[in-house]
C-alpha cells in the first residue's frame, strides 16, 4: 500500500449506504490485501447513510492513510457515488466495489499486474458467489483480449470489474446517474465497445458476489418496468449502433432476450405480481422487443427462445404463461417431434398460434430443454406450481416475500428463527409453570442459540435484547414458587434484565463507533465486539434463568 500524494495503481470505488453490519468483510478484505506495484487507495463515497456508518468510517479511514471517505446527500443509487469516485482518483486503474461484497487477498495485485501485462482498458475479474449466482462459463479461460461470442462477455453486465481510468476520461465514460438498475449495462455497452482491450481473468477468484442475509441491497428493491425498459432499450441501441449486425452484436442481443426481456417474463417472479403490475411487464418487454430489437431478431436467437419470444409479442399474458406451462410441465416424448401449434392448440387462441408461427418463420416443434424428464417429474413440478400459486393468490405483500425467500433462503431462515424464539420462549414458561426444570432448561438452552446466532448478523439490537428478556421471562414461574430461594432468584431475573438493557445500549454505541464491531465474514474467526457482547449476555441470561429455575 501507498501513502497518498505518491503514485498509485488502483482506487477501489465503494458507494456507501446505510450497510450496517455488511460493510465489516469489505474492510478486513481490504486491510489484507497483498502489496500492490503502485499502491493503492480506497475510496468511500457515503451517499447520505444515517446508520452510524458515516461515523464510523471516518474513524476507520483515519487510522488508514490509504483510505477515505468523501460524503455527500442521498442520491438513492449506486451511479452518483461512482462518479464521485472516479474524480477523486488519479490512479492508474479503478476497481468498483459494492459495499457488501468482498475482494480476495491477491485480487488488486493480481488484477494489476495482468492489466498491464495485456495493456487492458478493461479486466474482469473471477468471481465467486456466497448466495449469488455469478457467471461461469465466462471465467472458463483467461483471455487478454475477449470479443464475444468467442468469449461470453455479456453474460456478465456488472460493473464490478478494473477500468484504466484514462480510457473512461477518453470516453467520457461515466455512471448514468438517471437510471436505476441498468446503470451498469448502460456502461459496459460503452466500455465493452469501445476498449481496446477487455480482458478475462480467470485463474483465481478475486471478486466476491455476497447476498446479504436480510435479502436488502439496491438490486432487490422494486422498480417500474417502463422506465427499466426505456434504460434497457437506450443500452440495445449502445450496441446497436456500435457493432455491424453479426455475431458479436446478436451475442449481447441475445444475453438481453434470455435475461431481461422474455425470460423476464418466464420468471416466477413476474408470473405471480398482482395481474396490473404483470401485464405492465408484458406491456413493457413486447414494446422493447419491436421497437428497440433489429426486426430479424426472431430468426437469430437460438432455436430455444424463438416460440418463447413469438408468444412474448402476440399472445396475451394469460396466453403466454400457459404455453410456458405446457414447455415445463409437459414430458419431453409428449413434445418432441410436435408442431407447435399442435401442442399448443388448448393453451393459445388460433389467431395467436397463426401470428407466432408466422415469426418463428415455421411451425417447428417447441423447445423441450426445460421440459420434465418424466412423468414423476412433471408432477412434481405441477404440485410445486400449484403450492407457489396458492401461496401468492393473497396480496402483493405475499408475494414479495415469496420472491425474497426465494433470492434469500438465509432471510427465510432468519425470519423463521426470530418467530421460533418467542414460541419456545412460551413453551418453557409453561414447563416452568409445572415446575419441568429439565424442559423448561432445555428451551431456554434452544432459544438462546437461536438468539446468539441472530445477533451475528443484526441490523439493531432491538430484536436481540427482546429475544433475551423473553428467555428471562420464560423462568419467572420457577423463581415465584421457588420458597425461600424467591428473594435470590429474583434478583438474578432482574440483574439479567439490566444486562439485556446495558447490551442493548452497548449495540447501539458500538454499531456508530466502529465497522469493525460487526461480524467479519468468517464470524467464528472475526466475531466482532457486537457477537462477543450479545453472547456474553445471551449466556448470562441464560444463566440467570437456569439459576431461577433450579432454585425451588
Amino acid at each position: 500500500m501507498t501513502l497518498r500524494g505518491q503514485p498509485l495503481a488502483v482506487s477501489v470505488i465503494v458507494p456507501v449506504f446505510n450497510p450496517g453490519p455488511f460493510l465489516r468483510p469489505l474492510l478486513d478484505a481490504l486491510d489484507d490485501q497483498a502489496p500492490v506495484d503502485g499502491g493503492f487507495d480506497a475510496i468511500f463515497v457515503d451517499d447520505g447513510s444515517s446508520d452510524g456508518t458515516e461515523q464510523a468510517l471516518e474513524r476507520w479511514c483515519a487510522r488508514r492513510p490509504w483510505a477515505r471517505v468523501i460524503h455527500q446527500p442521498n442520491s438513492g443509487w449506486p451511479s452518483s457515488p461512482r462518479n464521485v469516485g472516479i474524480a477523486a482518483s488519479d490512479a492508474e486503474f479503478v476497481q468498483f466495489v459494492d459495499q457488501d461484497d468482498r475482494l480476495t487477498p491477491h485480487a488488486l495485485s493480481t488484477l494489476v499486474d495482468f492489466a498491464r501485462a495485456a495493456d487492458s482498458d478493461v479486466v474482469i475479474g473471477r468471481m465467486r458467489g456466497e448466495g449469488r449466482k455469478v457467471p461461469v462459463a465466462l471465467f472458463a479461460r483467461t483471455v487478454r483480449d475477449a470479443r464475444a461470442p468467442e468469449v461470453p462477455l455479456p453474460s456478465s453486465m456488472s460493473a464490478h470489474a478494473m477500468f484504466r481510468r484514462e480510457f473512461l476520461n477518453a470516453n467520457g465514460l461515466r455512471f448514468d446517474e438517471t437510471a436505476r438498475r441498468l446503470e451498469d449495462h448502460l456502461f459496459l455497452s460503452v466500455a465493452y465497445t469501445r476498449a481496446r482491450h477487455v480482458s478475462v481473468f480467470a485463474d483465481a477468484p478475486v471478486y466476491v458476489h455476497v447476498a446479504r442475509s436480510d435479502g436488502a441491497g439496491a438490486g432487490f428493491t422494486a422498480y417500474d418496468p417502463g422506465a427499466y425498459y426505456r434504460d434497457l432499450s437506450r443500452a440495445i441501441a449502445i450496441v446497436t449502433e456500435a457493432l455491424p449486425a453479426g455475431a458479436e452484436r446478436d451475442a449481447y442481443l441475445n444475453r438481453w432476450m434470455r435475461i431481461e426481456l422474455v425470460g423476464r417474463l418466464r420468471s416466477e417472479a413476474v408470473r405471480w405480481m398482482p395481474q396490473p403490475r404483470r401485464d405492465a411487464f408484458f406491456t413493457a418487454v413486447r414494446a422493447t422487443i419491436q421497437n428497440a430489437m433489429p426486426s430479424d431478431m426472431i430468426q437469430r436467437i437460438p432455436a430455444a427462445w424463438r416460440w418463447p419470444t413469438a408468444l412474448a409479442l402476440v399472445a396475451m399474458p394469460d396466453e403466454f404463461l400457459h404455453a410456458e406451462d405446457r414447455m415445463t410441465l409437459s414430458r419431453v416424448a409428449v413434445l418432441k417431434d410436435v408442431p407447435g401449434s399442435i401442442a399448443l392448440a388448448d393453451d393459445v387462441s388460433p389467431d395467436t398460434l397463426r401470428r407466432a408461427v408466422a415469426l418463428v418463420g415455421t411451425d417447428e416443434p417447441l423447445p423441450t430443454g426445460r421440459a420434465a424428464s418424466s412423468p414423476h417429474a412433471a408432477l412434481l413440478r405441477r404440485l410445486r406450481q400449484a403450492a407457489v400459486a396458492h401461496a401468492s393468490s393473497g396480496t402483493g405483500r405475499t408475494h414479495a416475500q415469496l420472491v425474497s425467500w426465494g433470492r434469500t433462503p438465509m432471510r427465510f431462515w432468519r425470519q423463521a428463527g426470530a418467530a421460533a424464539v418467542p414460541v419456545i420462549a412460551a413453551l418453557a414458561f409453561l414447563c416452568s409453570l409445572v415446575a419441568a426444570a429439565p424442559a423448561t432448561i432445555a428451551l431456554v438452552i434452544v432459544a438462546a442459540v437461536i438468539t446468539t446466532a441472530l445477533a451475528v448478523r443484526s441490523t439493531g439490537g432491538t430484536g436481540t435484547a427482546v429475544r433475551q428478556l423473553l428467555l428471562l421471562a420464560a423462568c419467572v414461574p420457577g423463581a415465584a414458587t421457588a420458597g425461600a430461594s424467591v428473594p435470590a432468584a429474583g434478583a438474578v431475573l432482574a440483574t439479567g434484565a439490566v444486562l439485556a438493557g446495558a447490551g442493548y445500549v452497548a449495540d447501539g454505541i458500538l454499531r456508530r463507533r466502529c465497522p469493525r464491531a460487526h461480524a467479519g465474514a468468517r464470524a467464528w474467526r472475526r466475531p466482532g465486539a457486537i457477537a462477543v457482547t450479545a453472547t456474553v449476555v445471551t449466556a448470562a441470561c441464560v444463566t440467570a434463568a437456569v439459576f431461577a429455575t433450579l432454585a425451588h
